[in-house]
């Protein structure tokens, strides 16, 4: 049934839209579906209208355009997500999350490290312990039967250190290929570790098993042992350097730096560490430790990084600029119409077990009992992950849900929202500023970009450093 749209009570709701002007045109972000485009006079007229009702807001346009042309806009606009009449909260099937395709096996909880912004407690999640053998298979042989008919399945090693329960890690890579290969799957590993305890066998093992490892290096050594340092205070950043040179040299490591207020100066961060040849770069704050007036100085810090990362497309250093995730990731998002509804696959397609089977959203919430959400043994709660997927879901957010960048961001991480907050559905304001304005500098890059450039950027570079759920920290 249609609607006389100049003779109804109901009036327009404009979605969370982002209107951007760049070389003289408008172009209008669209977050529920993750599309650009660009609008004309007419159309921007409507969008950012104070007037309410169709018939106010034709009564202003019918000198230009008559009822008919101004029908089919407004159809379009609700065609395209720009305008709706109803707003209804987003139900989530249960049958939809049931599959999952990752787990993150916290294979110790304990560190060799004392560093200063952990939120795990040095590593132990207030539960010190190792990961039994006996625990890893029987969470292997659960994520195979979870996986219903998905093919590609991924394991994340993670700790605390994973490398100091090594003799474990290793016999569940053997027992996993062999269980792939009975069940017609193909499982990837991937592994987020200090760097410190990797030598020659590690190494090789690393490279024979095509494991994604991704280490934590904060910028140059003064600005890394600051934080990053031993028991004794002494700092690791010499050691990782030494010990991961053979993998830093086939291109096999990724390296992922936490920003702190002593460390903003992200261009020197990622010169630092393009220097030292890891194949992907990604940085991202210690939220818990930045003021409002330190946060403004790490987004101008982010201006200086977009404006670096076009001089190096400018020069056709196309491969130092791909390295750059904090921007590629943003720009791949909106050049694909990619939909962010949850902030990453905590519960949407993954798992964390920890060192007794216990089953997290993911390995931020290990040992938080309120978010447990069952075991190896009895299987997972659904009912408390529907809900806990039904909270997440951005659109279900009251903070997130008039906002433009929601399915760009997804809402934040959400132990760090709990952690600032004390809810997973509320991120920080100074989190939202920041990203906003992060998000907003990415889309004009974009529209700078030639077609050329996006081409070699968004289409040719097809090598992907990490899936999703292992770029974890």
């Amino acid at each position: 049934m249609s609607i006389n749209i100049l003779n109804t009570t109901k009036t327009i709701a404009v979605s969370n839209i982002k209107i951007v002007r760049e070389n003289k045109k408008n172009y209008v972000y669209v977050p529920v579906s993750n599309a650009l485009f660009e609008i004309d006079d007419t159309i921007h007229f409507i969008l950012t209208s104070k007037l309410k009702s169709t018939t106010e807001i034709y009564n202003q346009l019918k000198n230009k355009i008559n009822e008919i042309e101004f029908k089919n806009i407004i159809d379009a606009l609700i065609e395209n997500k720009l305008i709706n009449y109803v707003e209804e909260k987003t139900l989530i099937s249960p049958e939809k999350f049931k599959n999952i395709s990752a787990i993150t096996l916290m294979m110790v909880q304990e560190c060799n490290l004392r560093c200063k912004y952990c939120y795990a407690g040095d590593g132990e999640y207030n539960e010190k312990g190792r990961m039994s053998l006996k625990t890893a298979i029987a969470a292997v042989d659960f994520l195979i039967a979870q996986s219903g008919n998905r093919n590609n399945l991924s394991i994340v090693f993670f700790g605390g250190e994973p490398l100091l329960n090594f003799d474990v890690l290793k016999k569940i890579v053997e027992y996993a290929n062999a269980q792939s290969e009975l069940y017609n799957k193909n499982i990837s590993y991937s592994m987020t570790c200090n760097g410190t305890l990797i030598n020659k066998d590690i190494t090789k093992f690393i490279v024979e098993n095509k494991i994604a490892v991704q280490v934590s290096v904060d910028g140059n050594e003064n600005a890394h042992d600051i934080n990053r340092f031993y028991g004794n205070k002494k700092g690791s950043y010499e050691v990782i350097i030494k010990r991961t040179e053979e993998l830093r040299n086939k291109r096999k490591l990724g390296v992922r730096s936490t920003i702190t207020p002593e460390n903003t100066d992200l261009v020197e961060i990622y010169n630092h560490l393009f220097d030292l040849n890891f194949r992907s770069i990604y940085a991202a704050p210690a939220i818990q430790m930045f003021t409002e007036e330190q946060f403004i100085e790490l987004n101008e810090s982010y201006n200086s990084l977009i404006q670096y990362f076009e001089e190096l497309v400018e020069n056709e250093e196309f491969h130092k600029a791909v390295k750059i995730n904090n921007i590629m990731k943003n720009l791949e998002r909106i050049h694909a119409g990619y939909e962010s509804t949850y902030s990453c696959g905590a519960e949407v397609n993954f798992l964390a077990v920890d060192i007794n089977g216990d089953f997290y959203p993911c390995h931020r919430f290990v040992n938080n009992k309120e978010y447990k959400q069952g075991d190896i043994f009895e299987g997972v709660n659904e009912v408390s992950k529907t809900d806990f997927l039904m909270e997440a879901h951005v659109s279900n957010r009251l903070n997130c849900n008039s906002c433009w960048a929601k399915n760009l961001c997804g809402g934040g991480c959400h132990h760090e929202n709990l952690e600032m907050t004390g809810k997973v559905t509320n991120p920080p304001k100074q989190y939202c500023t920041l990203t906003r304005k992060q998000l907003e500098g990415c889309l004009h890059l974009y529209l700078r970009l030639t077609e050329e450039q996006k081409e070699i950027l968004l289409e040719k570079n097809k090598e992907k450093e990490f899936v999703r759920n292992g770029n974890q920290n």
